[in-house]
């Protein structure tokens, strides 16, 4: 008896110790140290960064779930899966990340991917969660996919009770909106298989399409059934890619001249841009289409006409230009251009006339700095203005950042030479905002170093920039952060930590120890390798420039060999020889030209030869009257960009 006793007693002491083991191991994966979630969720995205996809999702099923970073865990439960083809639990991940987590940021992202894979095992449930996709707050790709899918699902449906025209609305709106999207050529072929007999406009989107996709021989089929007024700017373009020249320039002429209207916008401007491209004189082909052009978009047109014009009448036909379409889309341009002309000839009462104009019409233009610049050069140059100095101070205040702040600062300061030496203090990219709550998932994601994740929880595109930097991608990081503050109407402080992310200070020490040694200004250099490379060291253009400085091989080892340097052409990607090289070439540049940086900079893009052409047959009376000259528009609107960044780094980091 008393061993029948003991023996349930150690039953029962089993059965305790069982169900506190697992109550204990319950409370774990409830009430998580924190500093063990960090640990397990740091091992996970390790494992899964080396691809151990296994233990990565194990790892990440064991993080808390009253963690902030569980949804995120679950979210990459599911990346896992994916990566080894379990697609089954791939689903259970996102269900449980949208049905625990409804607040999440992931969790509409998560429910469309769940109704994607369930969109052919359980259509009706797949079509619930994309309707709750296109009702919720998300952002308008997620809702124009998910009105697609939703319009696939409906046309597979033979007991669907929805109307053609609603099925199709799907269809439509995508190509409509992303006619060269991920999904588009998915939609474009399931559209014609449910609808193949599809009205003209229809096809004309989905010619479109296989255009955008490059396949032009599905595309031309298609495009022969569509009518002439809805598919001419398409079909023409697709039979210049066919090669057929002489059919793309008919479309495009009865196009222009009997169904402007018809085309989207931006099918009629590539329209255009290829008849003029396919010419073999752009002037005269654009005056011709002008001609011919009736209705919509004939502005545009005109536009190139002038822009292709020679110099003896190119200010003319801008005058021309505004006077006919004073509201159009060009109109200013227009302006600007005839301002610009006003000025050369010397009519500045003229030119004065049209920037007060242009002032107090494009009060939020993108061209208000270039303006005003030109305003307060009329009151100082040309008027002998006394008080000429507050017309630019009134650009340096309102664009701080912009070329032409750069250039009114320069007078108002009497500078002569067009760089000053600056002395730069390196400062170290931040995080571009007081640092996030600790406790918020931005703050955990930033612990885990889990940049991925932390992408898809912010907007603020500040952050991605400074998102794209830590992940080593240092090109994408500056257009990011150059589009989020050309954004901005009120610019931040020039301490501002934003700034470094624009106009980052990456390899510095290469640049600050060979530009004193060559004689040239270290911002200067920084200014011409952000514009050149985006500090990306294995930066090769299509006419065979190589590294951060974009170096022609030929001319590298030209300027290499002078100065007793030899090397293979790889060897030019390395950042430091890249650096010195570039150094060497430019002071030979700055030399030539006698020391004046504006007409270095301009050679440095066209060549000796050109700048040097440029300058003996151009009449201007100043280093803004030349800039403005400049006949090649990428010449010209390089001096404007390594300038801008050349101040910019003078304004963020001079000492």
């Amino acid at each position: 008896m008393l061993e029948f006793l003991d023996k349930n007693k150690i039953v029962i002491i089993g059965l305790s110790l069982a169900v506190c083991l697992c109550a204990g191991l319950a409370f774990e994966h409830f009430y998580q140290p924190h500093g063990k979630t960090l640990k397990i969720y740091s091992q996970a995205l390790e494992n899964y960064n080396s691809k151990d996809y296994s233990n990565a999702y194990y790892l990440f099923s064991r993080v808390g779930f009253f963690s902030k970073l569980k949804p995120a865990a679950l979210y990459r439960q599911a990346l896992c899966a994916r990566a080894l083809g379990d697609e089954t639990s791939e689903i259970d991940a996102y269900k449980s990340l949208f049905k625990h987590f409804p607040a999440s940021h992931l969790n509409t992202e998560a429910k469309y991917k769940t109704a994607q894979l369930i969109s052919d095992s359980n259509p009706a449930k797949a079509k619930q969660y994309f309707n709750e996709v296109i009702l919720s707050s998300s952002n308008e790709d997620y809702k124009v996919a998910s009105e697609y899918y939703k319009s696939k699902i409906e046309s597979e449906n033979p007991k669907t009770k929805l109307k053609q025209e609603e099925i199709e609305k799907g269809f439509r709106n995508y190509l409509a909106k992303y006619p060269n999207g991920r999904l588009a050529l998915q939609v474009a072929k399931n559209w014609t298989i449910y609808h193949p007999d599809m009205k003209s406009s229809d096809l004309t989107l989905v010619g479109r399409a296989y255009l955008k996709a490059g396949m032009y021989s599905d595309a031309e089929k298609l495009l022969a059934r569509a009518d002439i007024q809805d598919n001419w700017a398409v079909e023409g373009l697709n039979s210049y890619k066919l090669g057929n020249t002489v059919k793309g320039n008919s479309l495009i002429i009865i196009g222009v001249s009997k169904y402007a209207g018809n085309a989207a916008k931006n099918d009629y401007y590539s329209a255009a841009d290829a008849y003029i491209q396919n010419s073999s004189n752009p002037y005269d082909a654009a005056s011709e289409l002008l001609k011919m052009a009736q209705g919509a978009n004939k502005d545009y047109i005109w536009n190139l006409k002038c822009k292709n014009a020679p110099k003896s009448e190119k200010y003319g036909c801008y005058e021309e230009f505004y006077a006919a379409f004073p509201n159009g889309d060009y109109a200013q341009n227009a302006m600007i251009n005839s301002m610009i002309g006003r000025l050369l000839n010397r009519n500045y009462a003229g030119a004065r006339i049209i920037a007060d104009d242009f002032i107090i019409k494009y009060p939020d233009s993108e061209n208000l700095d270039m303006v005003m610049f030109w305003r307060a050069k009329i009151e100082q140059k040309y008027a002998h203005n006394p008080s000429y100095d507050i017309f630019y101070r009134n650009v340096i205040n309102n664009f701080p950042d912009s070329y032409f702040a750069y250039r009114a600062f320069w007078i108002v300061q009497g500078i002569n030479s067009s760089v000053m030496n600056a002395n730069l203090e390196y400062k170290a990219i931040e995080y571009p905002y007081k640092y996030p709550p600790k406790g918020s998932v931005l703050y955990n994601l930033i612990l885990v170093n889990d940049y991925d994740m932390m992408n898809k929880y912010t907007n603020d595109e500040f952050i991605k920039s400074w998102i794209q930097y830590k992940k080593g991608d240092y090109v994408t990081s500056i257009y990011t952060a150059q589009k989020a503050m050309n954004k901005l109407k009120n610019k931040p402080p020039k301490d501002d930590v934003r700034w470094r992310l624009v106009y980052p200070l990456h390899y510095f020490k290469q640049v600050q120890n060979n530009a004193g040694h060559y004689q040239n200004d270290a911002a200067l250099i920084m200014a011409i390798i952000r514009e050149e490379s985006h500090f990306n060291p294995d930066a090769q253009s299509g006419v065979g420039a190589v590294g951060l400085m974009q170096l022609m091989p030929e001319t590298a080892h030209e300027v290499g060999e002078k100065s007793g340097y030899q090397f293979n052409t790889s060897d030019l990607f390395n950042p430091e020889l890249n650096i010195k090289i570039g150094n060497i070439y430019y002071s030979q540049l700055r030399t030539f030209f006698e020391n004046k940086d504006i007409s270095a900079i301009a050679a440095y893009n066209g060549g000796i030869g050109s700048v040097q052409k440029w300058k003996d047959a151009l009449k201007y009376s100043d280093t803004d009257e030349f800039v403005e000259q400049i006949p090649y528009d990428e010449t010209k609107n390089y001096v404007y960009k390594v300038m801008k960044s050349y101040w910019n780094y003078t304004r963020v980091y001079q000492k």
